[in-house]
């Protein structure tokens, strides 16, 4: 007699009824076992992490170089805002973190475990397709353990449903141990928590329904509630205020300002920013620097800084035209005077030396323009094409000099 399947509520994606006694009601006590370990381990994982970015790089395809020696660190528990203009890095420095593009140059930590919520609900990692079911939301943002045991379980269970024999039954059985020792059945009674809070219903309800019948709003505050309910220490965020509406905004506002995870988002929303930010990463000009404050003093110490740049910018533009016109200075007395080669000498070194330790160092006031340096060597051959005293027909270059 054939065998009849129900949909269980613990089950993946059927559970059959009636198994026979013996080897299989062992394995079931097993799997019990296991799911209360998995539950237990799971209730000790640390709650927090933290993301440390160490002299990243990045140039994208046409050559132009987006994330220049890149530096910041997030501490255990703080809630940190990406901010910045369009194009800036503030998409490609997450993916950088998650994991989904490799650094060109420099290392990514991220301890703790990584949640990451996209900026477009409802695509999988790394293909883009769409996750049909709200089950395959709720998998996809899940430990990769969890998703693999529950590919596995799948697997499983429809080869059973094609051909219900001994092997069949035993790698089904195996699935069920795998996916409770994988901590998936803690994993399905926060998937009922989260579900009964932003749709109303239990997980067993709608875990099959189609997820393009959820509105933009119930799906970001779905996938919100299984990110700050779930064991990852460090979540990121991209925009998780966009498709809620003014009610709806206030309750990540209030779970972002309070939980106890490392943070990183990035939004556009200044009630959001206001409420929970207590870090702000500004992306601009290639580099990345980091307002050790609320949201509140940004405007402030952004205005500070800005003209903090614009001195050094100055001063550095002093000391660079007093070298120039040294050498200027030398180079008309050693066309006259051959004693005062060695003078020249010395000070084109000196002149070379100064905008090469600049370049180095990536001092703010050479960078504060953008291209600060490579201005200054075109501004520095146009300052020294002029005519030699001594050979009026010759134009003395700066490579000439240097």
């Amino acid at each position: 007699m054939p065998r009849a399947f129900t949909l269980g509520y613990w089950g993946s994606v059927a559970r059959p009824t009636g198994l026979p006694s013996g080897r299989n009601e062992t394995l079931c006590r097993q799997k019990t076992r296991c799911g209360s370990a998995a539950r237990w381990l799971l209730s000790v994982v640390s709650s927090s992490g933290h993301i440390e970015v160490a002299h990243v790089s990045h140039v994208l395809p046409d050559g132009r170089t987006l994330l220049d020696d890149v530096s910041f660190r997030i501490g255990e528990g703080i809630t940190a805002a990406l901010f910045g203009p369009n194009g800036a890095g503030k998409t490609t420095l997450p993916r950088l973190v998650a994991g989904d593009i490799p650094p060109q140059s420099g290392t990514v930590v991220a301890t703790g475990g990584l949640g990451v919520m996209r900026q477009f609900i409802g695509h999988n990692r790394a293909d883009g397709n769409h996750a049909p079911m709200v089950r395959g939301l709720l998998l996809s943002i899940s430990p990769p353990r969890v998703r693999e045991a529950a590919a596995r379980l799948d697997a499983a269970e429809l080869a059973m449903m094609e051909r219900d024999d001994e092997g069949a039954q035993l790698r089904y059985a195996a699935g069920l141990t795998g996916w409770g020792e994988a901590g998936g059945y803690a994993a399905e009674v926060q998937w009922d928590a989260c579900c009964a809070a932003a749709l109303g219903v239990p997980c067993d309800q709608c875990r099959w329904r189609d997820l393009h019948t959820l509105s933009g709003g119930e799906q970001k505050r779905l996938v919100l509630e299984s990110l700050l309910r779930g064991p990852d220490g460090v979540l990121l965020l991209d925009e998780p205020d966009s498709y809620l509406d003014v009610p709806g905004k206030r309750w990540p506002e209030q779970q972002l300002a309070g939980t106890p995870k490392t943070v990183l988002l990035v939004s556009y929303g200044r009630e959001l920013l206001a409420a929970s930010a207590q870090r702000i990463v500004t992306v601009e000009d290639r580099h990345v620097w980091v307002h050790g404050g609320g949201f509140a003093g940004y405007a402030q110490a952004r205005a500070e800084r800005i003209s903090r740049l614009k001195e050094l910018r100055r001063r550095w533009d002093e000391e660079h035209e007093k070298l120039k016109a040294l050498g200027r200075t030398y180079r008309q007395k050693a066309s006259c005077n051959g004693d005062m080669a060695s003078r020249l000498q010395a000070a084109v070194t000196r002149l070379r030396r100064f905008e090469e330790e600049a370049r180095r160092s990536k001092r703010p006031g050479t960078r504060a323009s953008g291209c600060g340096a490579r201005r200054t060597h075109r501004q520095a051959r146009r300052d020294l094409r002029e005519p030699c005293p001594d050979r009026p027909d010759r134009l003395v270059r700066y490579r000439d000099l240097v």
